[in-house]
């Protein structure tokens, strides 16, 4: 049983809530500020009226205190929302984005409205990526998102582009489209000494796994995450064998509490725009490797620095 304060509603009336021409229709992506909850209530709930009476497939992700709200306000309506706790969903930044994606594509228009909750900082900022990279992501798909923020800062403005303003959907002014984003990032540092290394070609793929997985063992990687690493990395070195060079190299070494497993390709670098973030198309037959690795492991990293592709994979270490 919940205990929480009385907090005097409203009496909402459906909104007739009228889109804005969008970039990237049918997908809407949208942010949406609230400081209290009864801004909150105000903001969401006629949202959320406005998807039920358009048949939309509608799910609400937030914090329990938010979702009892919405639950007294919709009454018996609350049965036909999808309601969810944003920290069930809010686990792994890339598999979140795979999650919307699938509701996405079920049959019908769709209606997220959502409030991110991340218990890292390294997992925001991930996801502050991502938010960007959907509106390539979801392009075409008949959906509407709405991201909910607690006092939002400019960085949010600048992933979406739209706003909702009380019961209207307004430009965002801030926002840039991902394409002119800048996504330059320093270059890695070397592997440390005590880092174990393999040189590889095609037909030492498999040798590369095995490595893998014995160095994964003895650092103490539980077998699950051993199998998911080493999934992820030899899909990155079938890759760059097939794809690029013809050979590259692998490392492996702990740092803190995370396992890295480093792969070096000498070749004309990773080309694909947003690596690993957006899935192939259902009926592509290459493509699915980074995007594969990318929700294998608890994080990826890309650089492409003087002819050198370079991909890095983390798995968290149980302590």
């Amino acid at each position: 049983m919940h205990c929480h304060k009385t907090l005097e509603l409203v009496t909402f009336v459906p909104v007739q809530v009228e889109r804005a021409p969008l970039v990237s229709e049918p997908f809407a992506h949208m942010a949406v500020a609230y400081g209290s909850g009864e801004e909150y209530l105000k903001t969401v709930l006629p949202a959320l009226l406005d998807g039920l009476r358009r048949g939309e497939r509608t799910i609400l992700l937030g914090p329990e205190e938010n979702l009892d709200l919405v639950r007294t306000a919709l009454g018996a309506d609350a049965t036909r929302v999808e309601l969810g706790l944003s920290q069930d969903w809010y686990g792994h930044p890339a598999r979140t984005m795979a999650a919307y994606l699938d509701f996405a594509r079920r049959n019908g228009p769709a209606r997220m409205i959502c409030e991110p909750v991340w218990s890292s900082a390294r997992d925001a900022a991930e996801w502050a990526k991502i938010e960007a990279i959907a509106n390539l992501a979801f392009a075409g798909i008949q959906a509407t998102m709405m991201c909910v923020y607690r006092d939002p800062g400019e960085e949010v403005f600048r992933s979406h582009p739209w706003y909702l303003d009380g019961e209207a959907v307004r430009a965002s002014e801030p926002y840039l489209p991902p394409e002119r984003m800048d996504w330059e990032q320093p270059a890695f540092e070397s592997p440390p000494a005590e880092a174990e290394g393999l040189d590889f070609d095609l037909p030492g793929v498999r040798r590369m796994r095995a490595f893998v997985r014995d160095q994964a063992y003895a650092a103490g990687l539980e077998r699950d995450e051993v199998t998911s690493l080493v999934l992820a990395a030899a899909e990155i070195a079938a890759n760059a064998v097939e794809h690029g060079a013809g050979h590259g190299r692998v490392a492996v070494w702990r740092a803190g509490d995370e396992l890295i497993c480093e792969i070096t390709n000498p070749d004309a670098g990773i080309e694909v725009p947003f690596p690993g973030y957006i899935p192939p198309e259902h009926e592509s037959l290459r493509g699915y490797g980074l995007w594969i690795s990318r929700q294998l492991c608890d994080a990826m990293e890309v650089r492409t620095l003087d002819g050198k592709s370079c991909v890095r994979l983390h798995m968290r270490m149980t302590l």
